[in-house]
């Protein structure tokens, strides 16, 4: 099978100007202006893009894929020939994406994803959407046939209605984001990208931002105009403090709306054995999460959505996290509702216990405090440095912050802990967006204990519980963190002996 003839335009086109560039980028890297080589370029700009455009039309005619019962074959290339081979079982998740414009057109991507890594192994563009839903089903059902279902996959998941796709599959609707918690949503994450955008975005609105800096700046000192002469040491201080709320408050109205579009009409739903959602407003975007490789929960619960008893989940599965973007970044499986309705629809997933926490010892807070005094010593230190070396005036103004360090130290300490259960461990972690990872005995992989030089002194250790999952593989495992030395070696042990226990039952 081909696909759709659109794609040939679009090979054609891209193809045709990355040919009509090379020879300018040639004439540039060469350093080449006099007024025969830009006669010469007029010449080569059309010969190289019907070159391009010829080669992007070679790569549609030879491309091809198939479906067979076992594997999904492709065969492309024009130079060098290849033709892959990809069995249905090692197939993770299936990946529709429609731009804006492919809505409009009624066309679609698919890419295949593999277990290992994630990496996208066929992409096949500009295919009808009609056929990448077919695809998506076909792959499904075939991938399910010569897969052997685990306890997992078995589970049943409760929820409201049910219906029936075009393959006769039961479909179970699990959750619909509804627009207030979308709006909320938006405001309560952070997305760390979103920082970049500031920079990026400066050339654009420069003399109005350099303005309201300057004007909110000059009550604590600023300079009235930014000049080598009024820029001191002191004034660069301080437009920085006062720039630096600014620049993360229009990260935060950027990242709210980014978020806003990405997840409009946000679905989950169960398909057989697999939770298939879609998302997107301008950018359609649909995936699957295979039940049967999911290896932890991940409950979110920023500091904004606590107190209103808001919390997200992430599912992550062996190797690949669901919509996981070139980043490595994971994407939640309900991206936010209320706390008790997200644990009911986390338990039809992965059915774990009431969650009591064992917190470190108080040991552990009076380390965390230390480690803040240091910290803040540290930047008086810094500050008297540039006192001595360049005139800064304010070099003790780190030390109001002193009396705020016990108190980060405590919230630290308090929203961190452990709780054994009876199949799984669950473990927390962070402040700002508390973090509590549950993550089922039978997919353990590793279990670390490890204790650095200053926990040694206070007979403390930290126990990370390694699975298989991409969060795990990019350093965001499910950790218990300075706990006594004594409780880490039990839980170690319980650990393991648990994890053998969940495998001779499966052998």
């Amino acid at each position: 099978m081909k696909l759709h003839p659109l794609s040939a335009v679009w090979n054609a086109f891209r193809r045709g100007i990355g040919g009509a560039l090379f020879p300018f980028f040639l004439l540039v890297i060469g350093q080449s202006f006099d007024f025969v080589s830009f006669s010469l370029l007029f010449v080569l700009l059309p010969v190289g893009f019907i070159l391009g455009a010829g080669y992007g039309i070679a790569y549609y005619l030879q491309f091809e894929y198939e479906l067979t019962e076992d594997t999904f074959d492709v065969t492309s290339g024009v130079l060098n020939r290849q033709h892959r081979e990809i069995p249905f079982r090692r197939i993770q998740n299936i990946d529709v994406t429609q731009s804006f414009i492919q809505r409009l057109l009624g066309f679609a991507v698919v890419r295949l994803e593999t277990a290992g890594g994630g990496e996208t192994e066929a992409e096949l563009n500009f295919i009808d959407r009609a056929e990448a839903a077919r695809l998506q089903s076909t792959i499904r059902d075939r991938k399910r046939a010569v897969t052997k279902p685990t306890d997992s996959a078995d589970r049943p998941l409760e929820e409201s209605s049910l219906e029936s796709d075009d393959a006769g599959s039961v479909s179970t609707i699990l959750f619909e984001l509804r627009l207030t918690e979308l709006a909320f949503l938006a405001i309560a994450f952070l997305r760390p990208g979103a920082l970049l955008i500031v920079p990026l975005g400066l050339p654009f609105g420069e003399d109005l931002a350099i303005s309201l800096l300057l004007t909110l700046s000059r009550p604590f000192g600023g300079p009235a105009e930014l000049s080598p002469t009024t820029l001191t040491p002191d004034a660069i201080v301080v437009l920085f403090l006062v720039g630096l709320p600014l620049a993360i408050l229009g990260a935060w109205i950027a990242s709210a709306l980014f978020t806003f579009i990405e997840y409009f009409g946000f679905e989950l739903r169960r398909i057989d054995n697999d939770l298939v959602y879609e998302r997107g407003l301008l950018r359609r975007y649909s995936g699957t999460i295979p039940v049967e490789k999911i290896q932890t929960l991940t409950i979110s619960e920023p500091v904004l959505a606590r107190p209103l008893g808001y919390a997200g989940l992430t599912v992550e599965t062996a190797g690949y996290a669901p919509g996981q973007s070139q980043s490595g970044e994971t994407e939640s499986a309900i991206p936010l509702t209320h706390r008790e309705h997200m644990l009911k629809l986390a338990r039809a997933i992965e059915p774990f216990e009431e969650l009591t926490f064992t917190r470190s010892p108080k040991l552990a807070r009076r380390r965390y405090t230390v480690r803040y005094l240091l910290l803040i010593a540290a930047l008086v230190g810094l500050g008297y440095l540039g006192f001595r070396f360049v005139g800064f005036s304010y070099w003790y103004a780190p030390a109001v912050l002193l009396p705020l360090a016990p108190i980060a130290a405590h919230y630290k300490w308090k929203h961190r802990g452990y709780c054994v259960g009876e199949n799984h461990i669950v473990l927390r972690d962070g402040f700002w967006r508390r973090t509590t990872r549950v993550v089922p005995y039978y997919r353990l992989q590793t279990v670390l204990t490890r204790s650095n030089i200053f926990q040694r002194r206070l007979g403390l250790a930290t126990v990370t519980a390694d699975t298989a999952s991409s969060a795990t593989l990019l350093g965001g495992g499910a950790t218990a963190y300075d706990i006594d030395s004594s409780d880490a070696q039990r839980l170690h042990t319980l650990l393991r002996e648990r994890l053998q226990q969940r495998l001779l039952a499966r052998s």
